[in-house]
């Protein structure tokens, strides 16, 4: 090769090597795994933005863009019950035919009741990576697993055993942000 054509070819070589170093660092940004300390109360699953609150149903469900972290975690203490994968479609996370994509659903016994955590699929996220079994005893903000880019976690607490104070709108940070305070003033 001549030094003609190899001067030629060298803005192709550095663009290449731009787009590869972009894509590595996009990735590690969207798979970060920064260290957590548990938080009061329950404690958010997930970072994000809160897209709703329903005081009757103990719900919040959160939103999560692609700059959030996306490694999942536990509320509370407990002991999972239950997982369940429901295959389904890849609707946008934040459109109201989410409920119909595909979902990771873990239920936990803990000290203040039943609690449900839904991880949902959105437009490019793909797959839900669970790093807990059934039967596994989790401490409060220890990792529940792994949802590929963006998506939506919804979260079940019993009505009657805690107060929501988590706002729509609210940015979180899974394992840190308290979500909900229990009515006899500690979570277990």
């Amino acid at each position: 090769m001549s030094a003609a054509a190899a001067v030629a070819t060298l803005p192709l070589q550095i663009l290449a090597c731009g787009a590869f170093a972009g894509l590595t660092a996009f990735l590690l940004v969207v798979f970060r795994d920064p260290k957590r300390d548990a938080g009061e109360g329950v404690v958010a699953p997930a970072d994000g933005r809160v897209r709703e609150v329903d005081h009757e149903k103990g719900l919040v469900s959160i939103y999560l863009a692609l700059r959030n972290v996306h490694v999942t975690r536990a509320p509370i203490e407990g002991v999972v019950e239950k997982t369940e994968r429901f295959h389904g479609k890849h609707a946008p996370a934040f459109s109201k035919r989410t409920p119909h994509n595909e979902k990771l659903a873990i239920s936990m016994k803990t000290g203040i009741g039943d609690v449900s955590i839904i991880h949902m699929t959105g437009a490019i996220a793909r797959r839900i990576v669970p790093y807990v079994s059934e039967g596994q005893t989790l401490g409060k903000a220890e990792k529940l697993g792994l949802i590929r880019f963006g998506s939506r976690v919804d979260i079940y607490l019993p009505p009657a055993s805690v107060k929501l104070v988590a706002m729509k709108g609210q940015k979180l940070h899974a394992g840190e942000t308290c979500i909900a305070e229990v009515r006899n003033g500690r979570a277990e």
